[in-house]
């Protein structure tokens, strides 16, 4: 009988190969067929926990904004005709009728011809009276009486009732995200609760025997599990609620126990054990949960070919891969679209702006590649800077402004061609600095000075030549550009020193960092 030990040297490290693997569209298509996009249901909360939530029923006034007319300045509540051609020089005489209306108080006299009743801003306006005369336009006249010297027509300084809000109209729609102005809107019209959709529980696992909780010691060879605090605040900004279940070693009964508890929530995200390696747990354990099962299994995308979609229940099921950058770009890929369903979000929407590519990028055929880029401002246009650290760099996604997608039929992008990028946020705002070349601790020093100023700044680290070629494509040579209203910073044979009047050299090991120009203030 032979050793079940033994066997060859390989087969500890065997991979299995994906066989199918399929598009992009395919993969959204099939994940989505098995699941009810739309919200999960509703729930009446206080406005003091509505900050950020989903409407879920239009909001009509029930009663009017504001109630009652109401005097816009501090001044007297008059009958305008009393008050047709007044002029600092042909004052018209009222009389008092001894009532001074503050806030909250409901009037008693009605103002007669030739009256007026004092009122403080915001007060109700008495019955009579069709306008507010400042104060500053009126001067006593006598203990009863007061004289006004500028005319006002009818409706002047005040808000008649109904005007902000009419009872009946329609002033928040159901889709709505409530901000602090929208929960301003509902507490105005008296609305101590609201009717929003409820948010969605999403279960967050990582896998993988080297993955370590921030805060624990690191032992060689492992990494501190960077995925579920990203994935976390992902799934809150798209108004849902993550449900943290820590880090589970590759041990198949530890991860079926950890994924049953999972699936009581809505929907479940995983990182990590996606690949076909000996180690890779997730998606054998995935594909035991219920039907349809997995949908997909490998996806020709770069970053991100390992992603495992499945519905198990009626519940989104997602295997990320473990590194950074290609579990967040399959995360709003492919599992944001169905958790904005079921929060009762729209469509998102990304704004793009047109740029070009400095340099040649080459793609592999086969699979749709996202490249992250850093946008700078150029003389003719916005600039892509490819983010080239690798879908395992954790600071490539958030130092990025945006993204291209290369299709799975190109093989290579030529330097100069335009590019449609999608923004990682919703509005993009040049920087004030851009330097562009390989990391410097002295240069770390002097943006860091700038920014404490008020200045906006942005580094690339592409190396000292790329540094070196960014300045030969820029206009004038500049390998910095900087853009202020009073403010400009330009090209210089030394450096300042932070907060002084100085000039340093830069230190000669570094030369090369801070590349062919420095910067000086003008």
């Amino acid at each position: 009988m032979s050793d079940p030990r033994s066997g060859s040297p390989h087969d500890g490290v065997r991979q299995d190969q994906f066989l199918n693997v399929i598009t992009r569209d395919e993969a959204t298509a099939r994940f989505r067929h098995h699941l009810r996009l739309a919200p999960l249901g509703q729930e009446r909360v206080p406005l003091s926990r509505a900050l950020g939530r989903v409407l879920a029923a239009t909001v009509v006034a029930p009663v009017d904004v504001p109630g009652f007319d109401r005097s816009n300045v501090y001044g007297f509540a008059v009958r305008s005709e009393d008050t047709h051609g007044a002029a600092e020089e042909d004052v018209r005489p009222l009389q008092l009728s001894g009532e001074v209306l503050a806030p909250g108080e409901r009037p008693r006299v009605t103002i007669g011809a030739g009256h007026a009743s004092a009122v403080a801003t915001g007060g109700m306006l008495p019955c009579g009276a069709d306008a507010v005369v400042m104060i500053e336009h009126t001067d006593a006249d006598g203990p009863a009486g007061v004289t006004v010297a500028r005319a006002v027509a009818s409706g002047e300084n005040v808000s008649h009732a109904g005007t902000d809000m009419a009872r009946g109209e329609t002033v928040l729609r159901a889709g709505q995200v409530l901000s602090s102005r929208q929960i301003g809107v509902l507490a105005a019209l008296g609305l101590a609760e609201v009717t929003v959709w409820r948010r969605p529980r999403v279960a967050i696992l990582s896998t993988g025997n080297e993955i370590v909780a921030p805060g624990s010691a690191l032992p060689a060879g492992a990494v501190y599990d960077s995925n579920a605090a990203i994935l976390s605040a992902a799934v809150e900004e798209l108004g849902c609620e993550p449900v943290a279940l820590g880090i589970v070693r590759d041990d198949e009964p530890a991860l079926a126990q950890a994924l049953a508890q999972a699936m009581r929530e809505d929907a479940v995200v995983l990182s990590g054990g996606t690949s076909k390696g000996a180690g890779d747990l997730s998606y054998r354990v995935v594909a035991r949960l219920g039907e349809p099962g997995i949908v997909a299994h490998g996806v020709a995308l770069k970053p991100g070919k390992p992603v495992c979609l499945a519905v198990a229940h009626g519940r989104p099921v997602a295997v990320l891969p473990g590194f950074p950058t290609s579990a967040i770009f399959t995360f709003h890929e492919f599992v944001a679209p169905v958790l904005r369903a079921f929060a009762g979000l729209p469509v998102e929407r990304r704004a793009t702006v047109q740029a070009r590519v400095p340099m040649r990028i080459n793609s592999e055929r086969g699979r749709t590649e996202y490249m992250l880029v850093g946008l700078i401002e150029g003389p003719s246009g916005w600039v892509a800077y490819p983010m080239g650290k690798g879908s395992g760099s954790v600071t490539t996604f958030s130092a990025a402004d945006g993204f291209f997608s290369i299709d799975q039929h190109t093989e290579m992008v030529d330097a100069g061609s335009e590019v449609e990028v999608q923004l990682l946020s919703e509005r993009l705002r040049p920087a004030d600095l851009v330097c562009i070349g390989s990391h410097c601790t002295g240069l770390d020093a002097l943006v860091g000075e700038l920014m404490r100023e008020g200045w906006s700044a942005k580094t690339l680290h592409v190396g000292s030549m790329g540094g070196v070629n960014a300045a030969r494509r820029v206009r004038h040579r500049r390998c910095a550009s900087a853009r202020s209203r009073h403010r400009r910073l330009q090209p210089a044979p030394s450096h300042p020193r932070a907060g002084t009047g100085a000039w340093l050299r830069p230190p000669a090991g570094n030369r090369a960092s801070f590349g062919r120009c420095a910067l000086r203030r003008s």
